[in-house]
């Protein structure tokens, strides 16, 4: 299979001036929504009971939180960004790249499976006249890294990339390779396999479908794929990882051992639980029953995690 796919600009090249609506929100934000997660957090533990049977520290009842500035700062207090040589895994269109710019690194090394080499030309472009940081793109598997050095790297940075890795083992190590002691490994994931829209496209036209990929058979979930009409291969739409078979197909407390029997060290677990799947569990009772017996509790409702470990 050729990794070459058609160049696209990225939608979401141009930087946009912050609205007057973003600035309202900053404050509610800093203030009042920590106040908010953290009561959530509370009953969710109370209900799910999963800190100590997964061994993490935060509970989100969604995707507030879940932004690249909230994320670079959690790193940049285990490990200063400014002066580090940051590998990015899974770089895309490069849509994530100036949330790490800003803390001004010495140099980004950013890879992709596939090749968006007109974006990243792009990106290159438009911020060497802001940022000093050098930026080297490279296409290439995250398992034939051989251009990076041993322990040259200060920090590891991925977003939306583990739940892709369809051989998480052989990739840890490769991960651990390159990382200098002491550095961070820094992951946010998701959606996970198992979860509700575990396969990024299921439940998209209706809630009752939410987990068409993991109680579908073979030629009704192909059907139910092809339902989506004509395929062009995107960021966005699930079936580019559906038909490269790039999916890791791992329930969160295997992503956990993974990561800790190659070595690294833990210093910050989360989980995300998908509103969805809870909103399936009291709208088909029966049916997530059997999903549940099937394949744990814990594995249908967790969508997302974070995970910063050091080497």
């Amino acid at each position: 299979m050729s990794l070459d796919k058609e160049d696209k600009t990225p939608k979401d090249f141009c930087i946009k001036e912050e609205t007057v609506k973003e600035k309202i929100k900053k404050p509610f934000r800093k203030y009042i929504y920590p106040i908010l997660s953290k009561y959530r957090e509370i009953n969710l533990e109370k209900r799910y009971k999963l800190k100590n049977k997964l061994g993490i520290d935060r509970i989100f009842a969604d995707q507030r939180g879940n932004d690249y500035e909230t994320h670079r700062n959690r790193i940049n207090k285990y490990k200063n960004i400014k002066g580090s040589t940051v590998l990015i895994i899974g770089i895309g269109t490069g849509r994530d790249l100036e949330s790490w710019l800003k803390y001004n690194p010495k140099k980004i090394i950013a890879i992709d499976y596939f090749n968006y080499q007109k974006a990243w030309n792009m990106r290159i472009e438009y911020f060497k006249n802001q940022y000093d940081t050098k930026i080297e793109f490279i296409q290439t598997d995250i398992l034939n890294m051989g251009m990076i050095k041993n322990n040259s790297i200060d920090i590891i940075g991925s977003d939306a990339v583990f739940e892709h890795i369809n051989k998480f083992d052989e990739a840890m190590v490769e991960l651990y390779r390159v990382l200098n002691k002491n550095g961070i490994l820094y992951a946010n994931f998701g959606p996970l396999w198992y979860s509700w829209g575990g396969d990024h496209i299921s439940g998209r036209n209706n809630l009752a479908n939410g987990y068409n990929h993991i109680k579908l058979s073979k030629d009704d979930y192909n059907k139910y794929l092809d339902g989506f009409g004509e395929y062009d291969h995107a960021e966005d739409d699930g079936r580019t990882w559906i038909r490269n078979n790039l999916f890791s197909y791992l329930k969160p407390m295997e992503y956990i051992k993974k990561i800790k029997d190659v070595g690294f060290d833990k210093i910050y677990y989360s989980v995300i639980l998908e509103q969805r799947a809870i909103s399936f569990e009291k709208e088909y009772k029966d049916e997530f029953k059997k999903l549940k017996e099937k394949f744990g509790l814990e594995n249908l409702i967790i969508t997302g995690m974070t995970i910063i470990n050091v080497k």
